[in-house]
């Protein structure tokens, strides 16, 4: 039976067609609980896996808990897009956390993040906080004050007058411990076998979440499962369950499998991170604000492989079944919604792909994916001009095609600036990355990239609808701002991907969003995709575009050239 909001969500769904509107959709009857993660205290680590009930007791639901407004949404598509114009820098996400009570360790890290960011922006690109270890030492106090200004690359003047600038923005009370990075993090590590079926869950622990400065009525846990990596491999990686306090009871149990654009080749950007630090929130906020429980993966994995596609996939779908593990709910009857946009729109169509295969189980009930690279050699061309904001793309690519398909001898393809721009990134997060185009990047007998037969074959195989078909219904988004694409990707290339799954039979929404560039189509993308998961949860008709969605450009791959 449907009632309350819920009801006249569907009524107004049922009369209308896809609309930017901001939906909402709960989903989940009870099931019993075994384990409450909000009565522990955060940080506590188990190596058996527990279980939580998808849908706790409900407390009558508060404004709070209201849909996102327009400029939080605007927010979040700072995060959502993946990137823009970029500037050197390194990797960011460094702020705090608290072994105070929750609301006061959020509201700390996130204002520590704050200040930290404000600081970045005032000269001081490289600044991350660190705790005073000295205990009122003046001797320490120099050296440690010494040594940062070395690190931070800046005269004591310019940190200070930075200082200065933002010291409105610190927390009040004392600044609590810096958070362990992933890499120092014990919690990310596993130096057992791994026999073990992917998703099955090795470790847990509780953590706190905040959004935008403030603190949520949000249950939080992370998971280190097992998965598989770019080459087949046997890896782990992390992933982030959040539940509202007050999920609502609804006819039918789901979980919102939600994928981050993170792009990166630094842990610090890992979401399992950045969510407790609380930088990258508030894409996830509509769905919890409307009573869904989130699950959200580390998918680059523990190399930190920007844009290998089916190594996304693998850990997307790993993910989703060590929370439904977690969650105790059945995965053959769990309805799945996935989302994402740019980055995220890689694991979401790979999962998607994969998911026949891999994680026959699951029930996938709706994909929504906007912004896709459907043809990565398509879109470095695009963005390889001097105008582009997009050249980081180039080196940024290359160099997680290195990591995910173990090439040693990379720097025998580059140039001595193109060395020092993939040695820049190594631990940079989107929108620090150094960009260069192919001339600058590569030496002239290797600008051709398709001609060269390794990363002709590497990108090849990353070519979206290569790996499988999905079995869901898809929504697919894309701008349009030039006569090309959003500025990044290649829209005709979107639309092929719509006309080729179309053609195997898969339902597609097919939306392009003319005049709008990447950035800026993701917020009808973000709106309408809430609204058409919503409508694959309560199982109404399927709105199939394909008789209105032709072919695009030929996304077949290239030839690979004899090496």
């Amino acid at each position: 039976m449907v009632r309350g909001r819920r009801a006249a969500l569907l009524t107004r769904l049922l009369t209308a067609p896809i609309v930017s509107a901001r939906g909402a959709l709960g989903m989940g009857h009870r099931q019993p609980e075994v384990f409450r993660p909000d009565t522990e205290p955060e940080g506590a680590t188990h190596d058996v896996p527990r279980q939580s009930d998808l849908c706790p007791r409900r407390h009558p639901r508060s404004p709070r808990a209201g849909l996102m407004t327009a400029g939080a949404l605007a927010l979040s598509m700072a995060v959502a897009a993946c990137g823009g114009p970029s500037t050197p820098s390194t990797a960011t996400g460094s702020t705090a956390a608290s072994t105070t009570p929750a609301t006061h360790g959020a509201s700390q890290a996130t204002g520590l993040a704050a200040y930290t960011n404000c600081i970045r922006t005032h000269g001081v690109p490289n600044f991350s906080p660190h705790p005073t270890t000295s205990a009122g030492d003046p001797k320490k106090d120099r050296q440690q004050e010494q040594q940062s200004l070395q690190q931070l690359k800046v005269s004591k003047s310019r940190l200070l007058a930075a200082e200065k600038a933002c010291e409105q923005l610190l927390p009040a009370g004392p600044l609590p411990s810096v958070l362990a990075a992933p890499t120092a993090d014990p919690f990310y590590r596993w130096s057992g076998p791994l026999t073990q079926t992917p998703g099955t869950i090795l470790r847990t622990r509780t953590i706190s979440f905040a959004a935008a400065g403030a603190t949520t009525p949000v249950r939080a846990a992370q998971l280190l499962y097992v998965t598989t990596d770019e080459l087949g491999r046997r890896t782990v990686s992390v992933a982030t369950v959040l539940r509202p306090l007050d999920k609502a009871v609804a006819p039918a149990t789901g979980l919102v499998s939600y994928q981050a654009a993170y792009d990166a080749l630094g842990a610090r950007c890992d979401p399992s991170y950045t969510l407790r630090v609380g930088t990258s929130t508030t894409p996830i906020m509509p769905y919890l604000a409307a009573g869904d429980t989130v699950v959200t993966a580390d998918y680059e994995g523990e190399d930190v492989a920007e844009g290998a596609g089916q190594q996304y996939g693998y850990e997307t779908l790993d993910a989703i079944r060590a929370a439904e593990k977690w969650l105790g709910v059945p995965e053959a009857s769990t309805p799945v919604g996935m989302v994402g946009y740019s980055g995220g729109s890689i694991a979401t169509e790979f999962a998607s792909e994969l998911a026949q295969g891999y994680a026959p189980h699951l029930d996938i009930g709706g994909v929504a994916e906007g912004g896709l690279p459907v043809d990565p050699l398509h879109n470095l061309a695009y963005v390889d001009h001097p105008g582009s904001a997009w050249t980081w793309v180039i080196p940024v690519h290359l160099e997680g095609a290195a990591r995910a398909f173990h090439l040693r001898d990379l720097n025998q393809y580059l140039t001595q600036a193109g060395i020092a721009a993939i040695g820049a990134n190594q631990t940079r997060c989107v929108g620090h990355f150094t960009g260069l185009t192919t001339a600058q990047l590569f030496k002239p007998q290797y600008q051709d990239i398709e001609k060269v037969a390794v990363f002709a074959r590497i990108f090849d195989h990353l070519i979206m609808s290569r790996t499988g078909t999905p079995r869901a219904p898809l929504f697919i988004g894309n701008g349009l701002s030039d006569s090309i694409g959003d500025g990044v990707m290649v829209t005709k290339d979107v639309q092929d991907l719509a006309y080729t799954y179309c053609q195997r039979g898969v339902p597609v929404e097919l939306h392009i969003y003319n005049g709008l560039d990447h950035q800026q189509a993701g917020l009808p993308f973000l709106d309408q995709a809430q609204v058409f998961l919503t409508q694959r949860f309560a199982h109404l008709p399927v709105q199939n575009g394909c008789a209105d969605i032709g072919p695009g450009n030929s996304i077949a791959p290239v030839p690979v050239p004899a090496a």
